[in-house]
């Protein structure tokens, strides 16, 4: 036997020490799951507040993207106004004199045909993309399974049992 265990007196729940210990350590256990749930609901918020915070900042993000895109299509257009008023005001006027005005022309004609179409197109692919975001956005709604019986044999149970 060892010497320690010589030493303990032999009812231990009489022994206010032994109480005392149990009663302290009750206490910490007790301490210990309480901040346990503290920090879970603690954690909980803190997840809840950052994806609130993510989703302001992708709103942020992309209110910023559609301005620099509307600011780069402004530019593109004033450019390509620049860009038209130099081919109406220097390149035709002398094509007109040499006589090549009209193919000359007949070809902005093209090119600005094909710029609205191209136009056209970018409009409806991000009509398509804004709803198919929409669309994706939408939570799928859960289908109610109906369980359907299975006929059961005209004989029975029972009759096949004793055949």
């Amino acid at each position: 036997m060892l010497k320690t265990q010589k030493l303990l007196p032999k009812n231990l729940a009489a022994n206010q020490v032994v109480v005392a210990m149990q009663e302290a350590a009750v206490n910490v256990l007790s301490a210990n799951m309480n901040v346990l749930y503290v920090v879970r609901d603690q954690g909980k918020k803190v997840w809840v507040a950052l994806g609130a915070t993510t989703g302001n900042m992708a709103a942020q993000n992309l209110k910023l993207l559609k301005k620099t895109v509307a600011a780069a299509n402004d530019k593109s257009v004033a450019a390509w106004d620049v860009v038209e008023q130099a081919l109406d005001a220097r390149v035709m006027p002398v094509l007109d004199r040499v006589g090549l005005a009209a193919p000359a022309q007949f070809g902005v004609d093209l090119f600005g045909k094909g710029l609205h179409r191209v136009s056209a197109q970018v409009v409806e692919l991000t009509r398509e993309r804004r709803m198919a975001a929409k669309r994706a956005a939408r939570k799928p709604v859960a289908r109610k399974v109906v369980a359907t019986r299975h006929a059961r044999p005209a004989a029975g149970h029972g009759a096949r049992l004793a055949a």
